[in-house]
């Protein structure tokens, strides 16, 4: 087992800590699970219909479903009902296998420059190496052979996996960074003549807002002359690249493998899917939707969704692929 396990809980004080109903008393739940083959007394979620044929068969266990889909549980299943099941469902394996705290220990073998402030309660592991002037805030966790450069600062109960490098970085609480991440390294910036290539110099930095998380291998580059700019809430995936002065608003979710080019500006809750390209220096409004493997070259006004490449609106897309499969058929 990799991960340590809280203790089994009665499901009366589960439902009430996660926010929705049971009629079930006096039986215990003792982990969470997949729907499929539900072992007998796990949790599991009733969230997506092609999930239909699992809930159906399942025989003993537990199920978080929303009210309206109660007819759809078999006899043996107890339902806990929730409006918003998914979420419920990360309120109890949040439970069951609660994110690491703090020791508060700090290693001999860390390297931390007499200038830096750490914070309360901090876990600082063997070949860390924290920048003089650093800021760090109580309770956070800094992983071995992570690098904190210096005058970079982190908020509070903040989670640095091991082998990430942040300089050049002002970020705020609850950060979480996975494995290998690399924050505020110079951007690809330089004039070409036939003279040959000329590095500007890139003194930006990158600004992160609240419970933000950014993916393994994922890369934020510093801005040059403005900053790079992460909102509260955003959610970026594995190996996303997001260049120089780059902007993302409150809640954006950008899919692994996400290439966003300098000066772009991206509103609150856009949505990149995977291995989107997005051109520099666009302006792109919130609650855009961009299909995966989308190529966007142009503006695109709040709420649209859209696909391809060049990216159009979802429908045009659909249109051009649907007339395209006919002419190969003629």
């Amino acid at each position: 087992m990799f991960f340590q396990k809280s203790p089994a809980i009665t499901v009366q004080e589960l439902a009430k800590m996660i926010g929705a109903s049971c009629e079930a008393v006096d039986v215990f739940v003792e982990n969470v699970g997949p729907l499929d083959n539900l072992p007998k007394n796990v949790l599991a979620c009733y969230h997506n219909s092609k999930y239909k044929n699992s809930l159906i068969d399942a025989k003993h266990g537990f199920c978080i479903l929303k009210e309206e889909d109660r007819h759809l549980l078999p006899k043996g299943l107890v339902g806990l009902f929730s409006p918003t099941p998914y979420r419920a469902f990360g309120k109890a394996a949040l439970y069951f296998y609660p994110l690491p705290k703090s020791t508060g220990e700090i290693s001999n073998l860390a390297s931390i420059h007499p200038t830096s402030l750490i914070g309360k309660n901090c876990q600082v592991e063997p070949f860390a190496v924290i920048g003089a002037h650093a800021k760090i805030g109580e309770n956070t966790i800094i992983r071995s052979h992570c690098m904190v450069g210096e005058r970079t600062e982190i908020g509070k109960d903040s989670l640095l996996e091991y082998g990430v490098t942040i300089t050049s970085c002002i970020a705020g609480d609850r950060l979480y960074i996975k494995p290998g991440a690399k924050i505020g390294q110079s951007g690809f910036g330089f004039h070409m003549d036939e003279r040959g290539h000329f590095d500007i110099p890139q003194v930006g930095c990158v600004r992160i807002g609240n419970d933000v998380q950014i993916g393994a291998n994922t890369t934020i580059d510093r801005g040059s002359q403005h900053d790079t700019i992460i909102g509260n809430f955003c959610r970026i995936d594995n190996l996303v690249q997001i260049a120089h002065n780059v902007e993302l608003g409150d809640g954006c979710v950008i899919v692994s493998q996400v290439g966003i080019a300098g000066s772009a500006k991206l509103g609150k809750f856009v949505i990149a899917a995977g291995q989107v390209g997005i051109a520099g220096h666009l302006n792109i409004s919130d609650g855009v939707k961009i299909a995966a493997q989308s190529g966007l070259m142009r503006d695109v006004g709040p709420g649209e969704t859209v696909a391809g490449s060049p990216a159009i609106p979802v429908r045009e897309w659909h249109k051009q692929t649907i007339a395209i499969q006919r002419l190969i058929k003629k």
